[in-house]
């Protein structure tokens, strides 16, 4: 029984494509959806990497909380959260730690390439989650009228998380 869906977004429209099967899914199995951003934390401290940290991790839960406000309002029971590391790696860890049943996730993310039949991170997570994953086929280009992950995100995040995945 599923009773703890994972979907991990990264800001990008592509990610999104997840939404809709997992809140589906969510609906008539009466799951808790978790949504998760990983920002990319490099191995060397930085000046000021606190600062950094508190900045990035605002501008992050501004992008998932109206996402989560929107899912809750059409009843579901949904939670956001930001974590700091390798993406692949957090999302594994994440399911690990909180006993999550399923990940639903979008073939490609801000690293998208339609040559490529997973994204890096897709195919990482894929190989290593600790549950089933379900990917969502992500075949049509982003709309060019939505900002970008970047804009959304933040372009120092974005473009940190771009070099990951």
């Amino acid at each position: 029984m599923i009773r703890h869906i994972l979907v991990p977004l990264d800001g990008s429209e592509y990610s999104e494509k997840a939404l809709v099967f997992a809140s589906e899914l969510a609906r008539t199995t009466g799951a808790h959806i978790s949504l998760l951003t990983v920002i990319l934390r490099f191995g060397a401290v930085l000046p000021n990497q606190r600062q950094l940290e508190e900045s990035s991790h605002f501008q992050v839960h501004q992008y998932l909380q109206p996402i989560r406000e929107r899912l809750t309002s059409e009843g579901l029971d949904v939670s956001a959260s930001v974590d700091f590391g390798n993406a692949a790696d957090a999302i594994a860890d994440f399911a690990r730690q909180e006993g999550v049943d399923l990940i639903v996730m979008s073939t490609h993310g801000i690293g998208s390439r339609s040559t490529y039949a997973l994204g890096s991170v897709a195919l990482k997570v894929l190989q290593i989650a600790p549950c089933p994953v379900t990917m969502q086929r992500v075949v049509e280009p982003a709309s060019s009228r939505r900002p970008t992950a970047q804009a959304r995100l933040g372009s120092s995040i974005a473009g940190a998380a771009a070099s990951d995945g």
